[in-house]
């Protein structure tokens, strides 16, 4: 661009993704699946401008799907993604700009939890609320109960140097749900549906605590030996499941009506 092209309010084109047909049919599935969850998580009013970062494992490779920095989450499509190393270098010619928040998850959560192949880093205002309480999440609703024992806390810092990094894989090697304190969460699956589940009813928690809270009247809370019979209820009952994998499906065709395109 010139001086000329500047002062005139002419705009740098953006970065090309690189033409879908480089990809190997696991990555392509995997990306539809990514466009999905980041879809999904905007479409239920969890995302944040374009901040926050959702990632997936390639499959079968030391490999990562994160988001070019800068575009919002109703904006996700199959080829939107930018396929990185752990370092965070593209794997393809692709000279996008990411963000080193997205690219530090990627590598911190898939080379902690090789069962896990996605994620949802959201800052999502009740989670962010619930978080900046010292009591943090209390046994206050049914999706507490079924989340309440798969969360751990981390304490917030801005710069994510490699002591943060160390720490931070501590918590996630036996958490799939972080807190992060006067911040937001991280919620971790096998499948997008299992991450989207967790960050859903995480939000859903954290909402119904903040408001019953706000009511200044006491609260009602779930005993600790309810929670454990209801937790053994919930997870050897064949009627639920508690990864997303009932309500996923549907989403997917939600996505379809309001969403055409996400998958291209």
């Amino acid at each position: 661009m010139t001086v000329e092209d500047i002062e005139s309010g002419a705009k740098e084109p953006p970065a090309e993704a690189p033409d879908h047909s480089t990809y190997s049919v696991s990555e392509w599935e995997t990306r539809i699946e990514l466009a999905a969850l980041y879809r999904s998580v905007d479409l239920y009013g969890m995302s944040d401008l374009v901040n926050g970062a959702i990632g997936a494992r390639v499959p079968g490779r030391d490999q990562y799907l994160t988001h070019p920095y800068g575009m919002y989450w109703e904006e996700a499509t199959a080829s939107s993604f930018i396929t990185i190393h752990p370092d965070g270098s593209p794997v393809f010619d692709d000279s996008r700009w990411t963000n080193d928040g997205a690219v530090n998850l990627c590598r911190w959560i898939f080379s902690t939890r090789p069962d896990i192949n996605f994620f949802v880093h959201g800052h999502d205002e009740p989670i962010a609320a619930v978080g900046s309480i010292e009591c943090g999440l209390l046994w206050i609703n049914q999706p507490a109960v079924y989340l309440g024992h798969m969360l751990g806390y981390l304490e917030y810092e801005f710069t994510e140097d490699e002591a943060f990094g160390a720490h931070f894989c501590e918590l996630v090697a036996t958490n799939n749900i972080l807190i992060s304190r006067n911040h937001g969460h991280y919620s971790l699956g096998r499948k997008p549906s299992e991450a989207f589940f967790r960050a859903y009813f995480l939000h859903q928690a954290c909402s119904v605590q903040i408001q019953a809270m706000s009511t200044g009247a006491t609260l009602h809370l779930i005993s600790d030996d309810e929670v454990e019979r209801f937790q053994r209820q919930m997870y050897t009952s064949p009627h639920y499941n508690y990864d997303g994998e009932t309500e996923w499906p549907g989403l997917l065709r939600k996505l379809g009506r309001e969403c055409p395109g996400f998958d291209r």
